[in-house]
């Protein structure tokens, strides 16, 4: 009989090696997450469709998520990982990130640590990514069921300007959602 391991179980062995391909070191990505950190995976492979945790989550209802999706849980955003893309991101509120990193906790595996991201699907090492046209449509969608709704208490209404994101905008969608899910109650 085999002791009992801290290794992360075998059915997500796949989907560690597959993400910690993308690191620079993958070796080094491996060791930090078994030592129960977090890793940056660098945006040079893959690309990521970043939005507000709200819009995120409730675009994932309109998806079947074939590919990673990330909960960045201290910045309040949603990534979902894609193929690198030229596509801008020319809807409002949404970023598509082709530079820099995300900071990603072992695939199926939590981080003990305050806020910090969790996988809502965690990669399953088959090399699939979300379809960004797909996610764009959904997460616009989203922000359409929010822009119908009166603003609340004053507070401005979502803009609907390209590109347009601000602290503003996101306690109004934010907002908007509670008042709605208080309607459906």
């Amino acid at each position: 009989m085999h002791a009992a391991s801290s290794a992360v179980p075998p059915a997500n062995v796949h989907g560690l090696r597959w993400l910690a391909g993308f690191h620079r070191d993958p070796l080094a990505c491996l060791d930090t997450w078994a030592a129960g950190g977090l890793a940056e995976i660098p945006l040079v492979h893959l690309a990521a469709v970043q939005v507000s945790a709200t819009i995120g989550i409730r675009a994932l209802r309109r998806l079947d998520p074939i590919g990673p999706v990330l909960h960045s849980v201290g910045r309040g955003t949603v990534e979902f990982l894609v193929a690198p893309t030229t596509m801008p991101a020319d809807r409002p509120g949404v970023r598509v990130l082709t530079q820099g990193s995300l900071l990603c906790p072992p695939p199926g595996r939590a981080v003990e640590r305050r806020r910090a991201p969790k996988w809502v699907v965690p990669p399953d090492g088959v090399g699939r990514l979300m379809d960004v046209r797909r996610v764009l449509d959904a997460v616009t969608a989203e922000y359409g069921y929010f822009a119908t709704l009166p603003p609340d208490d004053g507070a401005p209404a979502p803009s609907t300007a390209v590109g347009a994101w601000s602290t503003t905008a996101a306690a109004a969608f934010v907002t908007a959602g509670r008042r709605a899910a208080g309607r459906a109650s």
